[in-house]
């Protein structure tokens, strides 16, 4: 003997369009998106902030800024421009591809965020943590 259990037709709608119902957290603590927000806004003002401040630097030390550069490929941008010994290099190559690094990686970050918070922000989180220890190594020239 077998049992036939008569599902509601409402219900069986929604389990034939594939509906999946919104989870009652979620609706009942919008603190959980404002929290999430300002971690966010937390994460991309401090990445700016430290490219610009690192942009502000490469400007300044221009100079002396391939004798100082570690970045291989901002080595390779400013051997590019080929200028005499001795002369002012031409950062604006270098300053352009750091400015796109940068709107790039916040970019990724953001959109990462706002699609699935528990991805973006340990991304957001561990982004900003290198640029705290890069900004650290630029004023005292050391990590440890």
């Amino acid at each position: 003997m077998s049992a036939i259990v008569q599902v509601p037709l409402r219900k069986r709608q929604l389990l034939s369009q594939n509906h999946r119902p919104r989870s009652p957290r979620a609706s009942s603590q919008p603190w959980v998106r404002g929290i999430s927000n300002a971690l966010l806004f937390l994460y991309l003002m401090v990445i700016g902030a430290i490219s610009a401040y690192d942009m502000l630097l490469t400007i300044r030390y221009a100079e002396s800024l391939r004798q100082l550069e570690m970045n291989p490929i901002g080595r390779w941008l400013m051997q590019l421009d080929q200028l005499p010994k001795g002369s002012i290099p031409d950062v604006t190559l270098f300053l352009i591809a750091k400015g796109l690094g940068t709107l790039i990686v916040l970019s990724v970050i953001f959109f990462m965020t706002q699609r699935r918070a528990r991805l973006g922000h340990p991304v957001g989180l561990g982004v900003s943590a290198c640029q705290l220890m890069l900004v650290f190594y630029l004023c005292y020239g050391t990590i440890e």
